[in-house]
C-alpha cells in the first residue's frame, strides 16, 4: 500500500514545478487558442494532496499503482461554447503539445451508460516551440488537458454535486430520472450547436450576419471579449451610411478578405496599442474592422456621416492607427 509520507515527500518536492508548469501553460494557451478564432474559458489547478494520496489508494485496491503513475497532478481545463469548437481545439493541442495519449469519452461511451462527455489528453509541453524552449527542465511532466463544452461541463459538475452511485446500483425510476437529466444536457448541446451553425448561414440581418463574421477576427487580434449590444447598434449605424443593399452586400462579401490582406497591420496596432486601450474604445469592439474598411475604401462616405452619431475625436485616432506606416 502507499506510503503517505514518501507521497508527501514527493509531492512537496514536485508541487512548485508542477505550479508553475501550469502558469507558462495556461498563459500559452490563452495568448495561442484565439489565433483558431475562439475564446473560450481556460483554468488550471495542481492536484490537493489529499486528492493524491486517496486517488493513489483506491487505485491500489484494484491494480499496481504509485505516485508516479499519476498524469493528473496538473489539470488543464478548456471549455468551450460548442461541441463544433472541440475539434479545433483538438487540432490546436495536437498542433501545440506533445499528446501523450488522447480519450474522447463520446466515441468510447454506450448509448445506455450515464457518464458526461469530454475530450481528455495527457500532454507534454513541446520544447521545441520558442514559447517553451526555456523549460526544458519541464519538459518530462506530464500533465491533463479536459476539454468539455459548457453544458457538458455543467453536465459533470451537477453529476458530482448529486454523488449518486454506481448506476448498477441504482433503483429502475432513479436511474430513469437521471437519464432524463443527462439528456437535456446532450440536447442542449446539440440544439446549441444546431442555432450557432444557423445563425452563421443567416443573411436577413446584415448587422448580425457582419458581427458573426468578424466575431472569430477580433478574438484573434485582440484576444478578449467584446459587448455584443454596443456592437449591433454601431454595425446598424454603420451600414446605414451606405445608399443601397448593394454597398453593404459588397461591404459583407469583401470584409474577410480586407482584414486578411492586412492581417499584419491589424496585428500590429493591437500590439503596440494593449495599454491603452482604455482611450481607443473602438479597438475593444469588432466593428472596428468596418471603419478601417471604409478609411480606405468609402472614406468620404465615413466622414459625411460620422458626426451624426459618433465622437469626431475617435475618429482621429482610428485615422492615426491606421495611417500610420506599419
Amino acid at each position: 500500500m502507499a506510503n503517505v509520507q514518501e507521497i508527501v515527500d514527493l509531492w512537496n518536492e514536485e508541487q512548485p514545478k508542477y505550479e508553475n508548469l501550469g502558469k507558462i501553460v495556461n498563459a500559452f494557451i490563452n495568448s495561442k487558442i484565439t489565433d483558431y478564432e475562439l475564446l473560450p474559458e481556460i483554468h488550471f489547478r495542481t492536484k490537493d494532496l489529499l486528492s493524491i494520496i486517496k486517488k493513489i489508494k483506491k487505485k491500489q485496491a484494484q491494480k499496481e499503482y504509485s505516485f508516479h503513475h499519476l498524469n493528473d497532478k496538473l489539470g488543464i481545463r478548456i471549455i468551450c461554447s460548442f461541441q463544433e469548437e472541440m475539434e479545433i481545439i483538438d487540432k490546436f493541442l495536437k498542433e501545440n503539445f506533445i499528446i501523450k495519449n488522447a480519450e474522447y469519452k463520446q466515441e468510447n461511451l454506450n448509448f445506455d451508460k450515464l457518464d458526461y462527455v469530454s475530450n481528455h489528453y495527457d500532454a507534454q509541453i513541446k520544447c521545441t516551440l520558442s514559447e517553451f524552449e526555456k523549460y526544458t527542465e519541464l519538459e518530462n511532466l506530464v500533465f491533463e488537458i479536459q476539454v468539455r463544452t459548457l453544458n457538458q461541463h455543467a453536465w459533470s459538475n451537477t453529476a458530482h454535486s448529486l454523488s449518486y452511485k454506481q448506476e448498477k446500483d441504482l433503483p429502475i425510476k432513479l436511474k430513469r430520472k437521471i437519464y432524463r437529466l443527462l439528456s437535456l444536457y446532450e440536447l442542449a448541446d446539440d440544439e446549441f450547436s444546431s442555432v450557432n451553425k444557423a445563425l452563421k448561414e443567416y443573411q436577413d440581418d446584415a448587422a448580425y450576419t457582419l458581427l458573426r463574421k468578424l466575431e472569430g477576427k477580433f478574438y484573434k487580434f485582440a484576444k478578449f471579449d467584446y459587448d455584443r449590444e454596443i456592437s449591433l447598434s454601431d454595425i446598424n449605424i454603420i451600414l446605414s451610411y451606405f445608399e443601397t443593399d448593394e454597398e453593404r452586400q459588397k461591404l459583407i462579401n469583401e470584409i474577410d478578405n480586407f482584414i486578411n490582406i492586412n492581417e499584419q497591420k491589424i496585428q500590429r496596432i493591437y500590439d503596440d496599442n494593449r495599454n491603452r486601450f482604455y482611450e481607443i474604445l473602438f479597438l475593444t469592439q469588432p466593428e472596428i474592422f468596418l471603419i478601417w474598411y471604409m478609411l480606405q475604401n468609402n472614406p468620404f462616405t465615413l466622414d459625411d456621416n460620422w458626426a451624426n452619431d459618433f465622437d469626431d475625436e475617435a475618429l482621429e485616432q482610428i485615422k492615426t492607427l491606421w495611417g500610420n506606416d506599419l
